[in-house]
This record gives structure tokens, C-alpha cells and sequence, in this order.
């Protein structure tokens, strides 16, 4: 049985949805039915929850990377940006700056580009109260953390240029 035949089966009028590149490289190949393609700043309904889609192509890596932006709670779902390593609270109001760097110094994840840093920077302009990652804790707090985050990859790609 394939994933999303379990999927299907607990929500049959469920709709898999994705950016364009992403829908097009994988996400046909593997789902039981077509996906719904995002365009970039899409918004979809559902049901009192608003989630804009956001293509952040190669960052952190993949070129068919997005993230999502819950707007009537102001949660970024970020993805693999602030990823850590070790155990940590669900929620922290605590640097997540630093352990993000450091599990970046172990594994270097993210697509180091001209454009990291910018792309980052550009989803605090969303203004979210949560930042919600997907390999360690999320953060409760402001925006900082991703104009942090973005600079540290600025200053990581000009030490790589020297």
C-alpha cells in the first residue's frame, strides 16, 4: 500500500497540494491522484485557518523547496530552516540561532547561494509570532530570528568567496 493510499482512505476529499517545481519532479510521481499546483503567495481556505504558500526555491536545498504561513495564527511553517540536532522543548522562547548553526556546521544542508540570505530575510516581512521547524524546537518570539539567520548566511557566503 503507498502512503497516501492510507492518506486518501482517512481523508478522501483531501487534496495534495505543492509549488509548481516540486509537483512537477516528484509529488506526481508518488501520489495517488494529481496535485493541486500553488502558485507563489497562494492562499487556500481551510475552513478559518488561512496558509499562503511561499516558494523559497534552494533554500535551505532543495529547488523545489516552499514554505507555508499560517496567517490567522502568524505561524511560519518553516520547514528545514532552524533545524537542530539533540532534544529540545516543542516550543522555546530561547535562541534557536545558534543550534541551527551548529547542526548546519555538522551536516551543511543548505543550498549556500547568492539568493540564502535575501530569501530568508523576505519571510520575516510576514511578521509570524511562531516559527515552527521541522527538525527541533519551534520558536515563540518575532521575525529576529529569521533577519538573524539570514545574515549569518550572507556572512557564511562571503567567507566561502575570499
Amino acid at each position: 500500500m503507498r502512503i497516501n493510499e492510507r492518506m486518501a482512505a482517512a481523508a478522501p476529499a483531501a487534496q495534495l497540494t505543492h509549488g509548481m517545481v516540486s509537483c512537477n519532479v516528484s509529488i506526481s510521481d508518488m501520489a495517488d491522484r494529481p496535485p493541486r499546483v500553488l502558485s507563489n503567495g497562494e492562499v487556500i481556505d481551510l475552513g478559518g485557518k488561512r496558509v499562503r504558500y511561499i516558494d523559497t526555491p534552494h533554500v535551505p536545498h532543495g529547488w523545489d523547496a516552499g514554505v507555508m504561513f499560517e496567517e490567522t495564527t502568524g505561524t511560519l511553517l518553516c520547514g528545514d530552516l532552524f533545524t537542530r540536532v539533540g532534544n529540545s522543548p516543542a516550543l522555546t522562547e530561547s535562541d534557536i540561532i545558534e543550534p541551527s548553526i551548529t547542526t548546519e556546521d555538522l551536516f551543511h544542508y543548505t543550498s549556500l547561494g547568492p539568493t540564502t540570505g535575501a530569501t530568508i530575510r523576505k519571510l520575516a516581512d510576514l511578521k509570524p509570532k511562531v516559527l515552527a521547524a521541522m527538525h527541533g524546537a519551534s520558536f515563540s518570539g518575532d521575525e529576529a530570528a529569521l533577519r538573524a539567520l539570514g545574515d549569518h548566511y550572507d556572512i557564511r557566503l562571503r567567507a566561502t568567496s575570499s
